[in-house]
């Protein structure tokens, strides 16, 4: 996913509005609120960069790169558990990045940045793979997050 990704880095501000306006009737307004703010940009921006990274590694580096990925992606999810946002909006948001990689690649084919037809489907097949892994390592997190007891539950 080498090319697609450093694609994604260019286009970062481009993905991130694309990623707010999906967004947009999918999510609640809260989680919305918060996709919105410097959070979701830090979101999308560790999202490409985890892919810029993964695509640039050494095969030896891969499995230390991936864990450390499932790990803050998993806390992150967690966190967002706890604060009472429901996995249904927290999936979508997830989701609607992976609509906006489309919407995203689709400009960047219209201007002629992208490769060939099979080297793009090639990479699109690994970028899916791995937003899949951040789906299911989220939903995990999620569940963790919302297990965990808070400091205002009853004893």
């Amino acid at each position: 996913m080498r090319q697609l990704a450093l694609i994604l880095r260019d286009r970062r501000d481009e993905l991130h509005a694309s990623w707010i306006a999906l967004l947009k009737g999918t999510v609640g307004a809260e989680y919305l609120d918060l996709l919105a703010s410097a959070l979701g940009v830090r979101l999308v921006r560790r999202i490409v960069d985890d892919m810029v990274t993964l695509s640039q590694a050494e095969a030896y580096e891969v499995p230390g790169i991936i864990r450390r990925i499932e790990k803050e992606t998993a806390s992150d999810a967690a966190r967002r558990g706890a604060l009472g946002f429901e996995l249904m909006d927290v999936v979508a948001g997830l989701q609607q990045v992976r609509a906006a990689i489309w919407k995203v690649l689709i400009d960047a084919l219209v201007v002629g940045d992208l490769p060939s037809f099979g080297e793009t489907m090639d990479e699109m097949q690994q970028l899916d793979g791995f937003m899949d892994l951040l789906v299911r390592v989220e939903v995990r997190g999620f569940l963790e997050g919302r297990a965990r007891p808070s400091a205002d539950d009853d004893w």
